[in-house]
This record gives structure tokens, C-alpha cells and sequence, in this order.
């Protein structure tokens, strides 16, 4: 049994590759700004191997919310509630909704991670919101431009389309 086949590996297509994306943008983002505050410039901090650290540890905890919060499928429901009906629109919602949990979610997680013994909560909420508002710009942004390419990736490879399947019956 292939894991990247049918609607399960539709989802995963998508994540992994939205991961690979985001994880990447939040963490260069992330050690620029840190490497680049007042008396870190010197520290080795913006370098192969922290962002490598920085990209694995933001693609686990992409990857786990990913597959664990239907952050997508809320978005679609709140498209639905406000009855928009134009295709654009409720993308527009559904990726607002998706970007908010998945980025939030990830660069709270990993400030956490990473400050939260040396600087403590008080320290680990500043470094965060210092970041957080030019992360979820850009991680929408990006998630709107991208999420229908891997929507299209995810298709080609799993072999599902959910846009051609049956909706599901209610209970």
C-alpha cells in the first residue's frame, strides 16, 4: 500500500509540501531577524546548520498540525457560513483561516522550543511577537499562491482529486 496514494496521500502531498515551503520562509525570516538584532552579529546564529535545525524543528511541528488540525477545512466551513460563493473569495477565507493556525501554531511552537529556558515566558512571547506579524503576512501570501499548486502536485501524485470526488454523505 503506497502512503502518498489516494485521499490520505493527497493530504499528505499537500502538507509536506506546504511544509517544505513555509519552514523554509519562517526560518530564514527568523534567523535573519535574530542574527541581525543588536549584538548578535558576531554569534553564529543565520548559518547552514542553525537553519537546518530551524527547518526541522518548524517541519515537525508543521507537519504533526497539519495532520492533526483541519485548519483548511475550517476556512472552507467559515467561506461557506458567510456564503460566499465566488471560488476566489473563499479561497481568500479558507487560506486566511489556514494561515493563521499553521503559522501561529509553528513559529509559537518553535520560539518556544528555542527560548523558553534561557528567556523564560516573558522572553519567549516577546522574541515571538517580534517576529509573528511579518510571519503570518507572508506565510499568507505564500500559502495563497502555492496551496493550489500543491493541491495540483498532490493530485497528480496521489491519484485523488477532491474536487471530482462525491461529497461525503452527512450522518
Amino acid at each position: 500500500m503506497n502512503p502518498l496514494k489516494g485521499p490520505g496521500g493527497f493530504g499528505r502531498v499537500v502538507n509536506g509540501f506546504m511544509n517544505i515551503i513555509m519552514c523554509a520562509i519562517l526560518s530564514v525570516y527568523v534567523l535573519w531577524t535574530v542574527q541581525n538584532l543588536p549584538g548578535n552579529e558576531a554569534l553564529p546564529i543565520f548559518t547552514p546548520l542553525g537553519f537546518f535545525v530551524s527547518f526541522v524543528t518548524s517541519f515537525c511541528v508543521g507537519e504533526f498540525v497539519g495532520d492533526h488540525v483541519p485548519a483548511l477545512a475550517w476556512g472552507q466551513k467559515l467561506a461557506a457560513a458567510l456564503h460566499v460563493k465566488n471560488k476566489v473569495g473563499a479561497h481568500f477565507i479558507s487560506v486566511a483561516v489556514l494561515a493563521l493556525v499553521m503559522i501561529t501554531s509553528i513559529s509559537y511552537v518553535c520560539t518556544w522550543i528555542n527560548n523558553v529556558q534561557v528567556a523564560g515566558w516573558d522572553g519567549t512571547f516577546a522574541a515571538w511577537i517580534m517576529v509573528y506579524p511579518f510571519l503570518l503576512a507572508s506565510g499568507y501570501v505564500v500559502e495563497l499562491v502555492m496551496l493550489p499548486v500543491a493541491m495540483k502536485l498532490a493530485a497528480a501524485v496521489s491519484g485523488f482529486d477532491p474536487s471530482k470526488a462525491p461529497a461525503p454523505a452527512e450522518a
